[in-house]
């Protein structure tokens, strides 16, 4: 920009909100940069999947095709290994996606939540001995036995590949095997009924997360079963059983737990917790899956005399 003498004062402004235009400009620019980046390219990419599903209809029940699966999932698990030793069967309930290509590779990323009515072992030796009585109950703020439910809880991310080998009523259904990776996570939740004059303290709020027993790790995952498609959908099933190991170590840093010392006769904290210490957590069991798919259906065809 050019500026003489006279003129100096507005060129200057001229020059500042100009600057100033071109600062807007740019931020503008980069946000819409980030966007893209962050939203639309995902969006697209998803899209793109939905598409490839949903191109050029072919008749299920005799082409191959591929197909994005929207999963709701249900799963009945026994504990094996150091799982066994705190707690007893467990169910999880989830949802995932699946896409099915037409070569009937699969690939899945689904996430379930687990939950389980019983952890063993009695009141004392799960909470201690200092907050509980000798019949393993806890007294409340108000004098009285305070109701206390202890289960388990949990939840298991993954990302699995398999392979599907038609068999059955159409070339998109049949038997299939599958495996993958993830992270999965357990722990005790301590439940009770809420009354305003008999609070149990000693578990109350952030106390109960000193001895529910948290611990994660990455976890590998099988699964084998068999999968039905058809042209409605309604009657899109999988059935399988499955087997999932996870390399786990604890996620508190204290243990709240008091106990005994047997040598001294004197009451000591477990204290903090050792996070070299593994654990191999182990479940199997059976799982049932609605799917619900995204093709398009082929036109029937009518012929008229």
């Amino acid at each position: 920009m050019i500026c003489f003498p006279a003129f100096s004062v507005n060129c200057v402004q001229k020059y500042v909100f100009l600057r100033r235009d071109t600062k807007t400009y740019v931020y503008s620019l980069n946000k819409k940069r980030l966007f893209m980046r962050k939203v639309l390219i995902p969006f697209f990419l998803l899209g793109f999947v939905f598409q490839l599903s949903a191109q050029q209809p072919k008749d299920i029940m005799k082409d191959p095709i591929p197909v994005a699966m929207f999963q709701a999932t249900y799963a009945f698990h026994i504990p094996g290994l150091d799982t066994r030793d705190l707690y007893g069967v467990s169910h999880d309930v989830g949802g995932g996606f699946v896409y099915k290509t037409e070569s009937n590779w699969l690939f899945t990323f689904n996430g379930n939540y687990i939950y389980g009515p019983k952890v063993k072992g009695d009141r004392t030796e799960l909470l201690g001995e200092a907050i509980t009585t000798d019949a393993g109950e806890i007294i409340g703020s108000g004098g009285n036995f305070v109701l206390l439910e202890l289960n388990q809880r949990g939840f298991h991310l993954q990302g699995e590949v398999g392979k599907l080998f038609a068999f059955g009523p159409n070339p998109n259904s049949g038997f299939f095997v599958q495996g993958g990776l993830g992270y999965l996570q357990n722990r005790i939740r301590i439940d009770y009924q809420q009354a305003l004059l008999n609070v149990p303290l000693p578990v109350d709020k952030d106390y109960r997360f000193g001895y529910d027993r948290m611990r994660g790790g990455p976890a590998a995952h099988l699964e084998a079963g068999y999968l039905l498609l058809s042209d409605t959908r309604l009657l899109n099933l999988s059935i399988s059983l499955e087997a999932t190991y996870a390399r786990t170590h604890d996620l508190r840093d204290y243990d709240f737990r008091v106990f005994t010392n047997p040598k001294t006769g004197v009451m000591e904290p477990v204290g903090y917790i050792d996070h070299s210490k593994r654990f191999n957590d182990f479940y199997y069991g059976i799982r049932v899956t609605w799917n619900i798919p995204t093709y398009e259906r082929k036109p029937q065809d009518f012929y008229y005399d």
